[in-house]
């Protein structure tokens, strides 16, 4: 499983629930909206190589996470790639999600 790290983000009252906003009209978390900044601010700073890093590792680690849910240890990404690509086969093969 891929390393993270917790930080505490220090905002201001209005920032907080502008982020409450922003992740409750997305569905999403705080984390998933912070993260979108952060990858937006990386584009616009002409930042693709790190960008395309950053999310490369967010893909595997949800292909990681994807695969301990469903009881498998996976070593490989590549792996854990395919497994999820096969699960959702067949999710729309039975109906599922």
């Amino acid at each position: 499983m891929k390393q993270t790290s917790s930080q505490t983000v220090k905002l201001l009252n209005e920032e907080r629930a502008l982020l409450m906003s922003l992740a409750a009209k997305r569905d999403a978390s705080y984390s998933d909206i912070l993260r979108l900044g952060l990858y937006q601010l990386a584009k616009l700073d002409g930042l693709e190589a790190l960008l395309l890093q950053a999310v490369q590792a967010r893909l595997e680690h949800v292909c990681e996470v994807e695969a301990v849910w469903q009881g498998v240890r996976v070593n490989e990404p590549a792996a854990a790639h395919h497994l999820t690509d096969g699960s959702r086969q067949t999710a729309v093969q039975t109906g599922g999600s």
